[in-house]
């Protein structure tokens, strides 16, 4: 089934399947998600306002656009959706514990979110900001780190030797994260 520019409420009735469905300019506000099965689905320009995406099940889902807000994803890997067309963006959510794979993630952004123990593995992060977000043992390797913004961002670290990170942003703050490899002591 097909939903077009249609709002997803709490209060409203739901799909009661949402794989394999499609839904384009669509609202999703205050749904309770968690463990949903969201595989094979299509969501195009939709936007989730305070949902609760724990542990959602996106194998081979489409995320075209999408912008998630105070949501949270924790525990979502995002490596099984489908690389078609994917472009999110996440604003004060929960990401804890999620998993990016191989994305192609330009200019991607992720504005004062939790990301602990998030990974972010071969990604394509050109030009992605990290706005005031705690990184606290998020791993990054074998990314494309080229142009990004981490200099509001805190609890980072991460590995030059094993990210691209030409013209990247960091704080003066960031920078025990980036040598804690070479095991020093760096004082203020």
């Amino acid at each position: 089934m097909e939903y077009y520019q249609q709002l997803f409420d709490h209060t409203d009735e739901l799909p009661a399947l949402w794989a394999g469905q499609d839904f384009e300019q669509c609202t999703f506000r205050k749904l309770d998600l968690t463990k949903a099965n969201l595989s094979g689905a299509n969501f195009v320009n939709c936007r989730f306002e305070s949902c609760n995406l724990t542990q959602a099940e996106i194998k081979q889902t489409k995320l075209l656009d999408v912008a998630f807000s105070g949501s949270s994803l924790t525990h979502v890997d995002f490596g099984t959706c489908s690389v078609f067309g994917f472009s999110v963006s996440f604003t004060e959510c929960q990401l804890d514990y999620t998993v990016f794979l191989d994305r192609n993630m330009k200019k991607a952004r992720f504005q004062e979110c939790s990301l602990k123990e998030a990974h972010f593995l071969r990604c394509d992060l050109t030009s992605a900001v990290f706005a005031a977000c705690n990184l606290e043992l998020a791993k990054f390797a074998e990314n494309n780190l080229t142009q990004s913004d981490f200099s509001t961002s805190y609890n980072l670290r991460l590995d030059p030797d094993n990210n691209k990170l030409k013209k990247a942003r960091f704080s003066l703050y960031n920078l025990p994260g980036l040598l804690t490899k070479y095991d020093l002591v760096i004082k203020e």
